[in-house]
């Protein structure tokens, strides 16, 4: 069935400046950028603390200190990754047209009419310099941040998900900013999205 609703997730390498591109999507778009805060302000609301969150987000399974039982886990970063997806598909159903940031979204609302799946990735030199900057730290500390949360971010989406992280399959449309930068990696996405909705059944204007 056709409709007026834009789902958005964007796939993101650590320092890729993805969360930026998002940003100013949404407000070219003029629709909300669902990200961490708003993820955690949903936990929150079932009774999560904040620091807990933190602590537990964005993390694998552990097989160690976690086992099922009848389908049930009982691994803290199962639960809040099943809660968050859940809370992603229930925002999906309501009609309404958003970004998703990150969280294996990309996977969760696959099966959504029309949902545009856009990964966004930077030379590592980039991403590295761009991570030294936003943080205040040196080259060397950058570039150990960068391999540190790009190997938490496989894990994580690896674990959960029935496909590979950076997967070309998985996307309709794969970004370096590196190469048009900031401000044409998001007039790049924004061709894109139009002329995706011309194409598609699943839009009506």
């Amino acid at each position: 069935m056709a409709s007026n609703q834009v789902l958005i997730t964007i796939t993101r390498e650590y320092g890729s400046l993805g969360h930026k591109i998002a940003d100013k999507l949404g407000k070219e778009l003029g629709i909300p950028v669902v990200d961490k805060a708003l993820l955690y302000k949903m936990a929150e609301n079932h009774g999560f603390d904040p620091d807990f969150i933190k602590k537990y987000d964005e993390k694998p399974r552990n097989y160690l200190t976690s086992r099922s039982l009848n389908g049930h886990s009982n691994s803290i970063e199962q639960v809040l990754a099943e809660m968050i997806f859940k809370y992603q598909r229930d925002l999906a159903e309501t009609g309404e047209s958003f970004i998703m940031v990150g969280r294996c979204a990309e996977w969760t609302l696959r099966d959504f009419p029309g949902v545009i799946k856009i990964l966004i990735t930077a030379d590592k030199d980039d991403r590295i310099e761009h991570v030294s900057k936003e943080n205040g730290i040196s080259t060397p500390e950058a570039a150990d941040l960068v391999k540190k949360m790009d190997n938490r971010r496989i894990k994580y989406h690896n674990a959960y998900t029935d496909i590979k992280w950076g997967d070309p399959d998985a996307y309709n449309l794969i970004v370096n900013s590196s190469e048009l930068g900031f401000e044409g990696s998001v007039e790049l996405i924004e061709k894109y999205i139009e002329l995706y909705k011309k194409k598609s059944p699943n839009w009506e204007d």
